[in-house]
């Protein structure tokens, strides 16, 4: 035989090698992704087979769907040729390998860029950047990449306001086995115009991205993103919500993003608003909810604040549930102020105990300002407590309620303590109900009145029910002590 037709034989053999392991591989992983779905249905997909190698769809995280903690686990997009550019096995292979990053997939991308997924049976997904989702892990094995963080808010040089981009979503770890990326923090904005328009010297951070969800068989959820800073020389402000942490299976909820702070420097009735924490995830246990953002104007004479609220602590089938997040902490200069609300906590499963609630975030509403004249504190609220969760449902133990934020006011009309949390539901056989949070106390106002304690909460059968939480105290003002008389 010549040398050509060894030569021949020995190319045939590697293409028919190349063709049937890719071929086996993607027909193993379709059995396996049809046996996943809910109900059964005839799929029909064109595939076409070229001499080398051929490629999955890289649009989106392929059989995943998108990232982040809502997204589906079991669905198979459509399969589509791509070029034959992706290699088999090795860094961005498509049948074993890490997703590459996404500026390494494209180093000109500037916005929402993805980044790559693992190989088709493992291999760690690659990081978003500027605001995309971080690509899936592979089927088998693999962690979840990053999701991008968001970009600032900027004034073009047409003078035109381009809003912040929100952080990317966390990809999910591996079908079966994999941590799932975090959410990417959200954009800031930092807006000093001063224009007549309508709006236009507002400042609104943009939200956290969610965190990835784990692995069916073993992984942890992602963690959210924070919430973007908002800050206003001029105008309103907004801070950005965090992120909701992933679900996980058998692994640890993720936890959820705070939410970005506020502040404005501007006079009279302009207002800043923390963002709302990020819920945990599902899990076992579940996640931390994340904490609710902070208002400081402490240059704005007049200008109100409101505290962001504080997510959800992630409930568990198997585990604890996680605390709720605590509720944003407000000052303002002269202006109102009003705490947020702090989260619930999640409900554990089997034996294992609720989460507790967050606690309320306290308010204080100042009489001067560094800049302008003394003057009187607006009316300053706190944020209530958060429920406790309930406890599993043989022998769990409810959460405690979260306590009520503060309230203190420099001479202002009244101040009013935040209220306790419900304590938690015990488990209904011998579960013992959490106790309920404590009022907050309130001074300072022509009128205070403290927050009232939470209720315990009710025990299971042959548990007992938890105590009810104290009320909180407010000092005598004019009002309170004429109607002693």
């Amino acid at each position: 035989m010549s040398k050509h037709g060894k030569r021949a034989s020995r190319m045939a053999v590697r293409q028919y090698l190349a063709t049937g392991i890719s071929g086996a591989a993607l027909v193993g992983v379709g059995v396996l992704l049809s046996s996943a779905q809910d109900e059964p249905t005839t799929v029909t997909a064109d595939v076409q087979l070229v001499s080398n190698e051929t490629l999955l769809a890289q649009t989106d995280p392929w059989f995943f769907g998108s990232g982040g903690s809502n997204a589906s686990s079991a669905g198979l997009g459509a399969v589509t040729q791509v070029t034959a550019m992706r290699p088999a096995i090795g860094p961005g292979g498509w049948l074993i390998g890490d997703g590459l990053d996404a500026l390494d997939l494209d180093p000109d991308c500037t916005v929402n860029c993805r980044g790559g997924n693992g190989g088709l049976l493992s291999g760690n997904g690659g990081d978003g950047a500027f605001g995309g989702v971080g690509g899936s892990g592979g089927y088998f094995f693999g962690d979840g990449g990053d999701g991008g963080d968001g970009v600032d808010a900027f004034t073009d040089d047409e003078g035109v306001r381009v809003a912040a981009v929100a952080g990317g979503a966390g990809g999910n770890g591996g079908f079966l086995f994999g941590n799932a990326g975090r959410g990417g923090n959200g954009g800031s904005d930092f807006n000093s115009l001063d224009s007549d328009v309508e709006g236009a010297n507002d400042a609104t951070g943009a939200a956290g991205g969610a965190g990835g969800r784990g692995g069916f068989l073993g992984g942890n959820g992602g963690d959210g993103g924070t919430g973007g800073v908002a800050n206003s020389v001029n105008g309103n402000a907004d801070g950005g919500d965090g992120g909701a942490g992933g679900d996980a299976s058998t692994g640890t909820g993720g936890a959820g993003g705070g939410g970005g702070s506020g502040s404005t420097d501007a006079d009279g009735t302009t207002t800043a608003t923390g963002g709302n924490g990020g819920d945990g995830g599902d899990g076992a246990p579940g996640g931390a909810g994340g904490s609710g953002g902070t208002v400081n104007n402490a240059f704005g004479d007049g200008a109100n604040g409101v505290g962001g609220n504080g997510g959800a602590g992630g409930s568990s089938s198997s585990g604890a549930g996680a605390a709720g997040g605590d509720g944003g902490f407000v000052a303002t200069d002269e202006g109102d102020a009003t705490g947020g609300s702090g989260g619930a906590g999640g409900s554990g499963g089997g034996s294992e105990t609720g989460g507790d609630g967050g606690d309320g975030g306290g308010a204080s509403s100042a009489g001067s300002n560094r800049f302008g004249p003394d003057g009187d504190g607006g009316t300053s609220v706190g944020g209530a407590g958060g429920s406790g969760g309930n406890g599993g449902g043989f022998l769990g133990e409810g959460g405690t309620g979260g306590s009520g934020g503060d309230a203190d006011t420099d001479g202002g009309p009244s101040s009013d303590g935040g209220d306790g949390g419900d304590g938690g539901g015990g488990g209904f056989v011998g579960g013992n109900g959490g106790d309920g949070g404590a009022g907050a106390d309130a001074t300072g106002g022509d009128t205070n009145e403290g927050g009232t304690g939470g209720s315990g909460g009710r025990g299971g059968i042959g548990g007992q029910s938890g105590d009810d939480g104290s009320d909180g105290s407010g000092d005598s003002g004019s009002d309170s002590s004429s109607s002693d008389d």
